[in-house]
């Protein structure tokens, strides 16, 4: 993703606070993680991005991509050298990473060729500044013992989801089994052989599975009411 795009998303998700393909929780005072999908020029669409998202009050200013051995991070021109990022990253996201993903380091890549020597000197302050350690010209390390527990700010917000938004989820899950269902059934018909032939388990096992989950989602709803 290019910096153009992660600040066309952040002032979509201003516009749009309810925006479909976004799914996301508090996990600080200032930033939620999310799940966002793009319709258009990726190939699996069906799996999501993850984001932290950084708040000022109740807009979004910045947004960090986890690219799992990469960070690319974006701050929008106007609030940037106001220490957003840096707080952000010491408090949630580094913290986040290391504690609650089975990660022991995050690397990051810094390009001078890529981003010009302006941002490549902002970017490489930023990161000096909250820890990571400089392997080479381009290259960045956090590990472990550069948390600063004191700091801490996660702040897990989960807020369960009511009845009825519940059910039209169920039925959602509901229709996709049988969808499921019903392309097995196309696939085998047509070719004269069955899908677990060539991989298991089998569409409609998995579309049994899917089905199933209405009940492990309401017996979630029920744990996180009685809590």
């Amino acid at each position: 993703m290019t910096e153009e795009q992660i600040i066309q998303l952040i002032n979509k998700l201003n516009r749009f606070p309810n925006y479909k393909e976004c799914v996301k929780v508090g996990i600080g005072k200032n930033v939620d993680l999310a799940h966002i999908w793009y319709k258009e020029g990726f190939s699996d669409s069906h799996v999501p991005y993850t984001y932290f998202l950084i708040k000022d009050g109740d807009k979004y200013i910045g947004a960090v991509l986890d690219m799992i051995h990469d960070l690319h991070w974006v701050v929008l021109p106007k609030h940037r050298k106001k220490g957003h990022l840096s707080k952000a990253l010491n408090q949630v996201i580094l913290p986040y990473l290391l504690e609650e993903t089975d990660r022991l380091e995050q690397k990051i890549s810094i390009k001078r060729y890529q981003i010009g020597d302006t941002n490549y000197q902002n970017s490489l302050r930023a990161a000096l500044k909250v820890g990571f350690k400089q392997i080479d010209e381009e290259n960045l390390v956090f590990d472990y013992n550069s948390l600063n527990e004191d700091e801490y700010q996660l702040d897990f917000q989960y807020k369960g989801l009511p009845q009825k938004e519940l059910e039209l989820e169920i039925d959602e899950l509901q229709k996709i089994a049988k969808k499921l269902n019903k392309i097995s059934s196309k696939i085998e018909f047509a070719f004269g052989k069955q899908i677990e032939e060539y991989s298991k388990p089998s569409l409609n096992d998995t579309a049994n599975k899917v089905a199933y989950l209405k009940e492990v989602f309401k017996d979630m709803k029920y744990d996180f009411d009685k809590n």
